[in-house]
């Protein structure tokens, strides 16, 4: 198939494929694909998925203690977790995968180190439906839905825990992120639109986000923040690129309740409510015009 792209002189363009003129005037800019790339090996609904060593790891989920890890073929069982996670974070700091809370076991917190699972600490609060994220090579713990959607920000420096901020709004059900050394927190029950950053001193309000978000998946990609999906019928896709949001994508499925990680720049989609053994991933390219 031969695809050709002539400039019309007013702004847009022709496309000819295989000799044929499809449409005038087309401002091509992007073209995003949603990949099925595996079925997960078993269902994955309020557990997590993070990337560690060029591979994907997801971790626990509803009455879950899976542990499996996919290559980019397949996926292969790696651990039975030490208790059975949900809706709790997990992070990877210094190549171990820490697991933190969840809900009905809200101040766990072990850590694997690639042969065992260890417990490491007591968490300072009940911790399930916040977020967790590294920022600075330190563990923080952000917000959570045991107590009327808390304000609390502690970090962990690999010893011990200690309060770091109060929260601008309880980010239950919403997600943190890391982009140009600030954290981003966006959404939840509570602050549904809401998206404030952290320099490591202060929060500031940066955006309002384009839809209601809670219960779906953030991440940093190529500089800008993604948001995907959430709530029950959400199909959106869109990216903050530092000034403004816009879409960027809709979603190959309805996705809540489901976990998202990032490799090889391209954003990875595991699981879901209604979909709990999906995965899919989600490509960017540019044909320029």
């Amino acid at each position: 198939m031969a695809i050709t792209v002539k400039s019309n002189g007013g702004g847009g363009s022709k496309v000819f494929i295989d000799g044929i003129k499809y449409k005038e005037d087309l401002d091509l800019i992007s073209k995003n694909l949603g990949i099925q790339m595996s079925v997960l090996p078993y269902d994955l609904y309020q557990g997590c998925a993070i990337f560690l060593n060029g591979e994907i790891h997801i971790l626990g989920g509803l009455n879950s203690a899976n542990h499996y890890k996919y290559n980019g073929t397949s996926w292969t069982s790696v651990s039975t977790l030490p208790y059975s996670p949900c809706k709790y974070s997990a992070v990877v700091l210094n190549e171990e995968i820490h697991i933190l809370g969840g809900y009905d076991t809200y101040t766990k917190h072990y850590k694997y180190n690639g042969t065992s699972w260890t417990n490491v600490s007591t968490l300072p609060y009940g911790f399930y439906l916040g977020d967790a994220i590294i920022f600075n090579n330190e563990i923080h713990m952000l917000g959570d839905m045991t107590t009327s959607y808390s304000t609390y920000h502690y970090k962990y420096n690999g010893t011990s825990w200690t309060s770091v901020s109060t929260l601008p709004f309880g980010i239950g059900s919403g997600n943190a992120v890391v982009l140009n050394d600030e954290i981003h927190i966006l959404g939840g029950v509570y602050g549904s639109t809401k998206h404030y950053k952290y320099n490591g001193t202060s929060w500031t309000n940066v955006s309002t986000l384009p839809y209601s978000f809670s219960t779906g998946s953030a991440v940093v990609s190529n500089g800008c923040i993604y948001i995907l999906g959430g709530n029950a019928s959400n199909l959106n896709g869109y990216k903050y690129n530092g000034t403004s949001w816009t879409s960027a994508f809709e979603m190959p499925y309805v996705f809540c309740y489901g976990s998202s990680v990032v490799s090889h720049s391209s954003i990875n989609l595991l699981g879901g409510d209604d979909n709990r053994n999906k995965h899919y991933v989600i490509s960017d390219f540019y044909m320029e015009v």
